[in-house]
């Protein structure tokens, strides 16, 4: 769990970086700061989920590629918009 953890915090920071380059080039800085802890939150979720959810399939005794891959895309869209709009609450005061 916890190299899951950081290889999606690795891919979230530079993946989040580049965002809030970008966006807070275009847009503010702000907003760039939303964008990018977004993504490193996300990412981080997403690795950690994508990990262990195929143990917990197994653990069902369920066939582990077909559990995982819908419920893994489900979790992190749902989760993630949850993320953005708690993050986007928090920084902008909206």
């Amino acid at each position: 769990m916890a190299r899951e953890a950081a290889t999606g915090f690795t891919l979230g920071l530079v993946m989040g970086g580049l965002g809030f380059l970008v966006v807070g080039f275009l847009y503010g800085t702000d907003i760039g700061l939303v964008i990018g802890l977004t993504l490193l939150a996300v990412c981080t979720l997403a690795a950690m989920v994508g990990g262990t959810m195929p143990l917990l399939a197994k653990a069902l005794h369920a066939d582990p590629a077909v559990f995982s891959n819908p419920f893994i895309s489900t979790f992190v869209d749902a989760t993630g918009l949850i993320v953005y709009f708690l993050i986007s609450k928090a920084i902008l005061d909206i």
